[in-house]
């Protein structure tokens, strides 16, 4: 689909096609860097040390690379050399582990090629050069290592390597390619824009995953750099709050153009600039942008690249404030059947990437009045004319995640006792349509009566469920539509679900758990949000777990909930020895494990969050109100706000009773599950009691691995004793509280309170 410029009103005058200028003079200098031919440096025990990374030149020859903007931005040195790593973090010492067989470091490097936005040229300063060429495959190496980050278009480039060489600053940027004796290239580099910004990373194929480089471990700085957080960037700059006007426009073949006016307010955290990073899709298209006031700004965007590069008036200095106003347009929006495709993860607005993406919205679509439409916040207004229909919504708390969706769509609208009203948003002709085209293709898909019916049930009974279990919600009416991918997404107030789950709930309960899973986002994801990929599973997993509890409470059984739990801890199994710690978020995601995200972060996630919740029951009531009060807790502390795994830590703490550290370092920042070899017998004691001696050996764990493990004792006639035992070392002996009578049989690891493979054996 060809975007065409319909809504000329949106379109700010005077805007300089040749704005990219100062940008493209910068890339073009990097791509063409080289070795300088006619010096050379003989070095001997040069050692860099950059934070826990040390690279020593034991002895060999240097050249430099041609200057960018007259200043020295990188060197090339062969020799024998040796680089040291020593991670500080004990889930990355453990991944770098995974990569190289040692938690730390210690290899014979080759050569070495250097980019740097930092204190080495000073450190270079005391060389002595003298005439001489360098080998001819250096300027190969040298090209090939420039080209491993670049895009498929002119100006497309790894921001994080540019971004340094942009802005006439020293930064502490610091890359170095290092070719190893034994084991190949590796890339260690100090990215000052990052909170976790010590990086390795080691060469993957960029025709099979779209890069040439993956992380094998990252961590923060001993001494972090001021704006540090847990954030994915550190926090230099704000945006908090973003007004967008935006206008769909029918075309000739019934898709729909695209035409915007974003403005965003911006404030300075630390100095920095004058060129901004942010993020917008990758087909969008820049006609102008203007700085509040009217001073045109120059921007930057390479072709089919979502970074978008803006250069302010100056340099910011720390507490400056300014706005930008953008204007674009873009092939964002095609169609299928009667529904539009707009990716839900799309950068339709201009996304901040110099800090956290938390803000305010305030959003206006113009929009054909057939095609219904919905939007994250809340609608507030909404009036016609000429076929358009102009709505315009706000959100009332600060969120990360934007987003609308629109359609030949039916409105189904819903209000049940004491749920909020609902919005069903789907195509029922679609549906007839797409079944009729995979009938001709011999493909039958499932079809069922009453599915909005359906859907919406599941949505209202949702909320309801976890308006109880964790608080009122921050949105009073919800919008759910249909789109035509496999997957659900959820936003404030609005909830996309895939079309398939419209035409069958299965019998599995997969579906019901499907379409709790996304209204459960609105509390874990969209309430409270997780800070960092380290703390996705704060949004996954509990969003799965919660709807494992949907499941269990609609069924009025415990059958499907423990059946998920099993394929779980399944999946888990699995992949434990090719994906890392849930802590690790979408690195989990690899060659080895495909789907290591979704199962160490949301099954195992879940599976934390299950094993919390048996821990906190109350074993003499069998009641779950601690529990329950934990996760009101935690949503009322950070409802509106982004939370970490230690914000989470420190609230299940609160209501436990004692330190936590020990199960978040097993479950969350660790890989390891036990088996337990479990042996018990009988012990009569005195007035008729009677007591267990359990044998337990525990594998397959580090030797301080803990875990309070639930166990059910059979007394007869339908009673039952339960009690914990703690489980540490490698074998361990138990005698339990004494028992009113002899027990029959024994549970182990009874609710499967715990993450584990039981093997129970004779005494």
């Amino acid at each position: 689909m060809r975007a065409v410029l319909v809504a000329l009103t949106l379109v700010a005058p005077g805007f300089v096609a040749a704005q990219g200028t100062g940008y493209l003079d910068r890339y073009h200098a990097l791509q063409n860097l080289t070795v300088v031919p006619g010096k050379v440096a003989e070095v001997n025990h040069l050692v860099v040390t950059r934070d826990v990374g040390r690279l020593t030149l034991e002895h060999g020859f240097l050249y430099y690379l041609s200057p960018i903007g007259g200043q020295t931005v990188g060197v090339v040195f062969q020799g024998k050399a040796a680089f040291s790593l020593a991670p500080t973090v004990p889930a990355e010492q453990a991944e770098l582990q995974r990569f190289g067989g040692s938690g730390s470091m210690n290899d014979s490097v080759t050569e070495a090629i250097l980019l740097f936005d930092d204190s080495t040229p000073q450190l270079l300063g005391r060389l002595q050069f003298t005439a001489g060429n360098p080998p001819s495959e250096l300027t190969g190496h040298v090209k090939d290592f420039i080209a491993s980050f670049r895009g498929e278009n002119e100006g497309s480039y790894e921001n994080s390597v540019i971004a340094p060489l942009l802005n006439d600053d020293t930064t502490g940027f610091f890359l170095a390619r290092l070719e190893r004796e034994h084991g190949g290239a590796v890339l260690f580099e100090i990215d000052p824009s990052a909170n976790e910004t010590v990086q390795l990373y080691r060469p993957i194929n960029r025709a099979r995953w779209g890069g040439s480089w993956v992380v094998v471990t990252e961590f923060p700085l001993q001494t972090p750099a001021p704006g540090s957080g847990a954030w994915w960037y550190r926090k230099r700059l704000t945006v908090p709050s973003y007004s967008v006007d935006v206008r769909l426009t029918p075309t000739g073949s019934a898709d729909l153009d695209f035409v915007a006016r974003a403005t965003l307010s911006m404030r300075a955290e630390e100095p920095l600039g004058p060129w901004l990073l942010f993020r917008l899709h990758s087909k969008l298209l820049v006609d102008s942008a203007r700085w509040v006031g009217g001073d045109t700004a120059a921007v930057f965007k390479a072709k089919d690249d979502d970074d978008l590069w803006v250069r302010a008036p100056h340099r910011l200095a720390t507490g400056d404030s300014l706005s930008l106003t953008l204007w674009y347009h873009g092939d964002l929006i095609d169609r299928f059947l009667n529904w539009f495709f707009i990716d839900p993860g799309a950068a339709w607005y201009p996304i901040n990437g110099q800090g956290i993406n938390h803000a305010n919205f305030d959003l206006t679509f113009h929009s054909p009045n057939w095609y219904p439409i919905a939007s994250i916040g809340e609608r507030v207004d909404s009036s016609g004319a000429a076929k358009v229909m102009t709505t315009h919504w706000v959100t009332r708390l600060p969120t990360s995640y934007a987003t609308f969706n629109l359609g030949l769509f039916d409105n189904y609208h819903v209000q049940q006792p004491d749920a909020p009203p609902l919005d069903v948003l789907l195509s029922e002709d679609a549906h007839r349509e797409l079944r009729r085209q995979l009938a001709l293709q011999g493909r039958m898909i499932p079809e069922q009566t009453h599915m909005k019916e359906n859907v919406a049930s599941d949505v209202s009974n949702s909320l309801k469920l976890f308006t109880k279990l964790f608080g009122e919600c921050a949105y009073s009416h919800f919008f759910v539509t249909e789109i035509p991918y496999g997957e659900g997404v959820s936003f404030p107030g609005m909830i996309d679900l895939s079309w398939s789950t419209f035409q069958e709930t299965a019998l599995d309960g997969f579906d019901e758990f499907f379409r709790a899973h996304e209204v459960a986002h609105q509390w874990w994801g969209n309430g409270v949000q997780p800070v960092s990929y380290r703390d996705a599973w704060l949004s996954e997993g509990m969003a799965s777990f919660s709807a494992l509890w949907y499941l269990q409470a609609e069924r009025k059984h415990n059958v499907e909930y423990f059946k998920f739990l099993d394929q779980y801890r399944s999946d888990i199994h699995d992949d434990r020895d090719d994906a890392g710690p849930i802590w690790i978020g979408y690195r989990n995601s690899s060659p080895a494990a495909r789907r290591g995200y979704d199962i160490m972060i949301y099954e195992k996630g879940a599976w934390v969050l299950h094993m919390l919740r048996i821990m906190m029951l109350d074993l003499s009531t069998m009641k779950e109100d601690r529990f329950t009060a934990m996760l009101r807790d935690f949503y009322q502390s950070y409802r509106g706000a982004p939370a970490t795994t230690d914000d989470f830590r420190r609230v299940v703490e609160r209501h436990i009773g004692v330190s936590m550290d020990w199960f978040f370092d097993e479950w969350v920042k660790g890989t390891a599950i036990p088996t337990y070899h479990v042996a018990w017998s009988p012990q009569a004691a005195d007035n008729g009691r009677f007591a267990v001696r359990m044998r337990i050996t525990q594998e397959h764990v580090p030797a301080d691995f803990q875990m309070s493990v639930l166990v059910s004792a059979d007394l007869g006639d339908g009673r039952f004793a339960h009690f914990r035992v703690p489980v540490r070392g490698g074998q361990s002996d138990y005698t339990s509280p004494l028992l009113p009578a002899a027990p029959r049989d024994l549970k182990f690891n009874d609710l499967n309170s715990a993450l584990a493979d039981v093997k129970m054996e004779r005494w």
